[in-house]
């Protein structure tokens, strides 16, 4: 079993972060790795099992969008668990300015193409989909759709080829209050 969730030690610069939050029960939510549900939809309980997929797309550059074209030869089935690694925390640290406004971004035909294909889960190792005001727009879409967002994984253990299939465990703690839901990743 390997533990996909992004570690984050006790002294890390985020923890300040939240003590300056007003709101910190809702500001928590969206710490370390989790789903964002604006919509605060319950997710389905059979999504804690799926197939994960890995999708390498380390290959790209922050300046480019991450395009449909990155599935060419890889089949995607319903309720899949889309993982996209960018191994952007391999330079840029989770918190960095880097990590958190200028991150990769899946395109919007790659975004409507997996919330088509009713995809449980779209994760990805920074900090979301897309950036700024999009970022909302993305999850929001996705939710609507039944299709979740899971950001800020730690894909670096992973070592399965690109389009392999693999089982993953994803469990969240509920809290009707937030718009980001605390989540463990698993995969086996």
């Amino acid at each position: 079993m390997i533990d996909i969730s992004i570690k984050l030690k006790r002294d890390h610069k985020v923890w300040d972060w939240l003590k300056s939050q007003n709101n910190k029960l809702i500001s928590q939510g969206h710490i370390g790795t989790h789903i964002d549900v604006y919509k605060k939809s319950d997710i389905p309980e059979d999504y804690i099992k799926t197939k994960g997929i890995l999708i390498d797309c380390s290959n790209y550059n922050l300046n480019e969008e991450i395009d449909l074209d990155i599935l060419e030869n890889i089949t995607i089935r319903q309720n899949d668990f889309v993982m996209f690694k960018t191994n952007i925390q391999e330079n840029n640290p989770y918190g960095s300015d880097v990590y958190i406004n200028n991150h990769y971004q899946l395109s919007w035909t790659l975004i409507d193409f997996l919330i088509n294909k009713n995809v449980s889960f779209i994760g990805i190792d920074c900090a979301g989909i897309r950036r700024g005001k999009e970022h909302f727009q993305a999850d929001i879409k996705a939710e609507k759709n039944k299709t979740y967002i899971i950001e800020n994984l730690d894909l670096s253990k992973l070592k399965y080829n690109n389009g392999n299939k693999f089982d993953v465990y994803t469990i969240w703690i509920n809290n009707p209050l937030s718009t980001g839901l605390a989540t463990r990743v698993i995969v086996e």
